[in-house]
């Protein structure tokens, strides 16, 4: 027995013995995974060296080798995100940083000797693996990438985001003058035809003259309504109708219900685009659903089909074909793309630069907007026809693909990682700026450019300023949304399936699903997502969905047990950074999603989500939570200890009662949709740690909780949006107080008469554009409230002015640009001072029944737009004072609509 024990004891010492020296061996693990996520950004850099010369001079053994590279790369990603998956499961609180601790005692758990063992082998296969790939001397790659390299992009200069001087675009409808007085003269003739129908090949300008004809004063001005419609392909016929229904009651303010529109539609004089119609049979479709509208009602249609089989699938079209620029009107063109620093070379070389320009773009609208972008950062007449030399060298490369093949070679590499992105979303469609940054952060795109002054917001917004000057996307709608044209968008569809960068389909069912590491769906027939089990996505770390929401007439029936969707198959995904999906149909999220730690964005819109699961809390890298359009109200307190949370959206989400729950959530930017805690104090309130905030949107607000806010919000220099909706909101006051750009306020507003006079020396909070809801003011507290000369846009709506008259005088209003008045049940005059609204240009009234005189519209030299519903006597009144203001008027009558539903 002794001899037993003794044997038992030694082996245990020897098993120390090795213990103790592995132990160095395993904590050397930890510097093996540093050094090995060095060498994955080296060899992605190597990549996109090796690429950017290939894809325009082919080498097929470039692309073999960039694709072994390129296989090893994501296997190296793979083994640093599996390390940092295991060490999270095996140490809680992994984020914090770890405590110094003595040398000769292990700085990991037991448990993971196992895993670092496993880590370590794989380590070594692996850079084995990249080693005889990068010196592959039986290919040779060194000199087929340099001489891959060896056709002239080197000498077009590529800099850096941080050194790059973006100026602003200028677009404007150049050359479509004649198209566009067509098409108005088309549409106002008494016995034109229904349909207008614009075709073209794409990037020939259809849009842009469509847009501009719906710009038009005098198009404007004779219909009830003006509505333009563009959804993704395959979107179902309801959905187009539904935004024909939301754009006309933003219009009309009809108020009518979704179940009464078509009949209201059938009595509207109004003009519908299409915009994009390519597909005959959904075309069809729509123009089947839609109804006629009253006598000179019209549709317009931008489409690339061709105009006989328009003629042959429906009678009583008529078609304008749009062709090519001139090359008169290419110099006009050229005029307004050429802007900033290009300018002045092309103003000294313009005689023989046009006729470059002309020959390699052929007067294609977009090729001259994409040669542009290219030529924008080139201030050198060498650097020029460098440009030229190489575009032409090339020529047997289709034209649009060519100058996007150029323009992708020369881009920054965090450019191209922005450019890809929009593959995943739908062309020609307005996508949300704020969302995209969002999305564009949580990828981590802006890392590689930090540490050069500046911020990763102003980072990302100068990537979209130079996409925006490459001519690659267009801004929308005041700059508040993007979008990109469809064969831009085929060319980064194309691009990001080669490098592995995003798959895109209509379902799950993509090829080598096992390997796919970002994948886009946009699934517009349902709402449900079918998934066979087999077909996981073990490597994925972008999920990007779009699916058909419920139309508004689908609302009614939502409880009657619907299919719902299970998200049981993300549990395969656990390297997931970004899942955004919109529109899905869901019961609940699976108490899985925790496990997720590499997760920064979590997107669910619009999927009938009642509440979360308890372990969202351990998302401990989670920057964004997007719940809105859900019914969730509250979440588990500790979600609130994420301390890498930056974006909170939801509709009534309420806050945690304790303000040292969100004690450690400094990082905030945005928080939108949130019910304020009443056991808050002024000196514990979470908001004031909040030095980040940049929007916040407030529901269900009491007096008491305004006045904490407006206190916890003095500091906050930071923050431009800001929204409180309540029963009772006091006066909002501050002595540090910025104006912010945009200011809501949804309830009846308190006056401050009582409040002690230190109070009265403080500034009422202002923003440039204000609008106001129920807010109950009197002409004396409206004055107080607007006493900055600041606001640019004014909005008094549903009763939120009381008073007889409403009085615009003195200075607060010498900046207004526009001036929206509506429900307003007990206003009867409107008095504008002399030279109180110099800069007035859009003036628009609704809902206003007992409103019978306007004064000082006369002499508005800016005024450009006179909007009003219902309001004969008004109209008749202004037009007899000044002829001049009935160029101006729009007159719209929405009571006969309303009499007859």
């Amino acid at each position: 027995m002794d001899t037993s024990i003794l044997t038992v004891l030694n082996k245990i010492g020897e098993v120390a013995q090795f213990a103790v020296a592995e132990y160095q061996r395993l904590q050397d693990v930890d510097k093996q995974v540093d050094d090995l996520c060095s060498k994955l950004e080296f060899l992605m850099a190597m990549i996109q060296v090796a690429e950017e010369g290939n894809r325009i001079k082919r080498d097929e053994l470039v692309r073999v080798w960039v694709n072994h590279l390129r296989s090893a790369v994501f296997q190296a990603e793979d083994i640093a995100d599996e390390y940092f998956q295991e060490v999270y499961q095996s140490r809680p609180g992994f984020e914090r940083k770890q405590a110094r601790r003595c040398p000769c005692i292990p700085c990991f758990n037991l448990s993971e000797v196992p895993v670092r063992y496993d880590l370590a082998g794989q380590i070594k296969e692996l850079l084995g693996r990249l080693d005889d790939i990068q010196n592959n001397k039986l290919l040779n790659m060194r000199p087929r990438m340099d001489g891959a390299l060896d056709n002239n992009i080197q000498a077009i200069d590529k800099p850096t985001i941080g050194t790059m001087v973006v100026e602003g675009r200028v677009d404007a409808a150049v050359g479509f003058d004649g198209y566009i007085k067509s098409i108005i003269n088309l549409l106002l003739e008494d016995k034109g035809s229904t349909v207008v129908v614009v075709t073209g090949e794409s990037g020939i300008g259809k849009s842009t003259a469509a847009r501009a004809v719906l710009g038009d004063r005098t198009v404007n001005r004779s219909f009830d309504i003006c509505v333009w419609v563009c959804l993704p392909a395959k979107s179902r016929v309801d959905k187009y109708l539904d935004q024909i229904w939301k754009q006309s009651d933003e219009q009309t303010h009809h108020g009518c219900g979704r179940s009464e529109f078509k009949q209201v539609l059938a009595k509207m004089k109004s003009l519908v685009v299409l915009d994009g119609m390519d597909s005959m049979d959904e075309l069809t479709g729509v123009l089947r659903e839609l109804p006629g509208g009253a006598k000179g009602s019209r549709i317009v249609v931008t489409t690339q089909l061709p105009d006989e089989e328009i003629k042959q699938r429906r009678s009583g079209v008529t078609t304008v074909e749009v062709k090519s620029l001139e090359q008169a009107d290419c110099v006009e063109f050229l005029d307004k793309v050429f802007s900033g620093r290009c300018r002045r070379v092309y103003k000294e070389n313009q005689d023989k630069f046009v006729d470059k320009i002309y020959k390699i773009s052929g007067g294609l609208p977009l090729a001259v907007v994409l040669l542009g972008g290219l030529l924008y950062f080139k201030d050198h007449e060498t650097q020029w026809n460098e440009v030229f030399d190489l575009l032409e060298s090339y020529a047997r490369k289709r034209l649009i693909k060519r100058l996007l093949t150029v323009s992708y070679a020369t881009m920054p590499t965090i450019l191209k990682s922005c450019f890809l992105y929009f593959a995943a979303m739908p062309p020609n469609v307005p996508l949300d700026l704020k969302k995209l940054h969002r999305l564009w952060s949580a990828e981590g795109i802006a890392e590689s450019e930090s540490g050069g002054g500046f911020t990763e917001n102003e980072v990302l917004a100068r990537c979209l300023r130079v996409l925006v000057s490459r001519g690659l996307v267009e801004r929308m709608e005041d700059g508040t949304k993007i979008c990109i044209h469809q064969s831009v968008h085929g060319f980064a569809k194309e691009i990001a399936h080669e490098t592995g960068f995003m798959e895109s389909d209509s379902k799950f069912g993509i090829r080598g699903a096992s390997t796919v590491r970002g994948l886009s769906i946009h699934n517009y027939v349902d709402r449900v997502i079918r998934i066979d089990k087999e077909n996981c996505f073990p490597k994925l770390r972008t999920l990007l969905g779009d699916f058909a929401e419920d139309s508004i007439t689908e609302v009614a029936h939502a409880k009657r047990g619907l299919r719902k969707s299970r998200l049981e198959f993300l549990r395969h995904s656990k390297f997931l950074r970004v899942v955004d999906l919109h529109g899905v149909k869901l019961g609940t999220l699976p108490d899985s999603i925790g496990d997720m730690i590499h997760l920064r964005y979590l997107g669910l819109r619009s999927c009938c989500l009642m509440d979360l699961p308890p372990s969202v809390a351990k998302l401990l890298n989670l920057e964004t939570l997007d719940i809105t359009d859900n019914q969730v109200q509250s979440i588990v307190d500790e979600f609130w200890k994420i301390k890498k949370l930056k974006h909170v959206l939801a509709e009534k989400l309420t806050l945690p009662l304790s303000a040292a729950s969100m004690d450690l959530v400094t990082e905030l930017e945005t928080l939108q949709g949130v019910r304020l805690s009443s056991q808050w104090t002024q000196e514990n309130c979470p908001i004031k740690n909040m030095a980040k905030i940049f929007s916040l949107a407030v529901v269900g607000a009491t007096a008491a909780c305004v006045r904490l806010l407006a206190k916890a919000l003095e500091e906050k220099r930071a923050l431009h949006h800001l929204k409180i909706a309540g029963d009772r909101i006091p006066l909002l006051r501050s002595s540090r107080y910025q104006p912010l750009q945009y200011l809501q306020l949804d309830g009846k507003i308190l006056s401050d008469e009582g409040a002690a006079q230190s109070y009265h020396t403080r500034r009422p909070i202002t923003a440039s554009r204000i609008v106001l809801r129920s807010s109950c003011m009197s002409q004396e507290l409206l004055g107080r409230f607007l006493s900055q000369p600041i606001v640019n846009e004014l909005e008094l709506l549903d009763n939120s002015f009381t008073d007889l008259k409403l009085l615009l005088q003195g200075d607060a209003f010498k900046y207004l640009k526009k001036l929206k008045l509506g429900n307003l049940k007990e206003l009867e005059e409107l008095v504008i001072g002399e030279s109180a609204v110099p800069n007035l240009m859009t003036l628009e009234i609704f809902g206003c029944p007992k409103l019978k005189k306007i004064q000082g519209l006369k002499n508005l030299e800016q005024l450009k737009n006179l909007f009003f519903f219902d309001m004969p006597e008004i109209v008749a009144q202004l037009e007899a004072v000044d002829k001049e203001l009935s160029g101006k008027i729009k007159h719209v009558r929405t009571s006969a609509w309303a009499s007859t539903t």
